[in-house]
């Protein structure tokens, strides 16, 4: 899954071209599909001077926001925890009648914290293709 920073879309899978915008992701490809820094004028493998146009430079503010909205999640879904928490010994003290209603709430913030834990993998995955997957395809093929 990548992001494209021209149209603003994202592709699924590992494309060397944006689905929608046909933009290359931060490499310039030549006709034999080589990938190519952003910077070169020749093709490293073959000489041609025939490139894709690559998508815009991600902006500053996008790499923190991306990285706040996957954190995000993660901190509320641990307040709510902690407050889950709280208000169990407050019952377990006051009132033993209401546990049957929390079990079935704690039940919910089981099964919440099991996909919680199952979607930063595939999250993951998908900003480290998006940041950095370029970088290392460029210097894979420096060599």
């Amino acid at each position: 899954m990548l992001f494209c920073t021209n149209c603003h879309r994202i592709t699924l899978g590992e494309p060397l071209f944006c689905s929608f915008c046909g933009r290359t992701y931060n490499a310039k490809l030549c006709p034999h599909k080589h990938p190519n820094p952003r910077n070169a004028r020749v093709c490293s493998q073959c000489g041609s001077t025939d490139f894709t146009t690559p998508q815009p430079k991600p902006a500053l503010w996008l790499t923190p926001l991306i990285f706040l909205l996957s954190v995000l999640p993660g901190l509320l879904l641990l307040l709510i925890s902690l407050l889950f928490l709280i208000s169990l010994l407050q019952v377990l003290i006051n009132s033993p009648e209401l546990l049957g209603h929390f079990f079935l709430a704690g039940l919910l913030l089981g099964i919440l914290w099991v996909l919680y834990m199952q979607l930063p993998g595939v999250v993951r995955k998908g900003l480290h293709r998006l940041f950095g997957k370029s970088k290392s395809k460029d210097s894979s093929h420096e060599h």
